[in-house]
């Protein structure tokens, strides 16, 4: 039996589950429809602006999603191989999150939270710079 000090906090789990760079915007992608490798990769370089994710770390990220049940992957039996991915039901039940991440981020406030980083970062580094060593 299940003790409420045996569970796991929920946002623990979600990182868990969705942590990565590419997990949510993969799923977002996959909210359109369903998509083959190249297109998820294409996809993910406009939406990191010009950036491209390696095949090695794309294809983790695809490999870990399926593992969870977030996404499906099927294979075609062609010559070239082809493969599509799709999401699953679970994948959706994270779509409105990814919403309200999104609505977030249009208000702004990561904007503010970059400058805030960029700032703290620039004193720190003046700080080591200054520093007797």
């Amino acid at each position: 039996m299940e003790t409420p000090k045996s569970r796991l906090c929920p946002l623990i789990a979600f990182n868990q589950i969705v942590g990565g760079k590419y997990k949510l915007r993969i799923l977002w992608v996959l909210s359109k429809g369903p998509k083959r490798y190249g297109e998820i990769q294409r996809s993910l370089v406009l939406a990191c602006q010009g950036k491209s994710v390696t095949p090695r770390i794309l294809s983790r990220e695809l490999k870990d999603l399926v593992e969870r049940g977030l996404i499906g992957r099927k294979a075609f039996p062609e010559v070239p191989p082809r493969v599509e991915y799709t999401l699953a039901r679970a994948g959706a039940t994270l779509l409105p999150v990814i919403e309200e991440i999104i609505r977030w981020g249009i208000g702004g406030h990561h904007e503010a939270i970059v400058r805030h980083s960029a700032v703290h970062a620039a004193r720190a580094s003046r700080a080591k710079a200054q520093s007797p060593v």
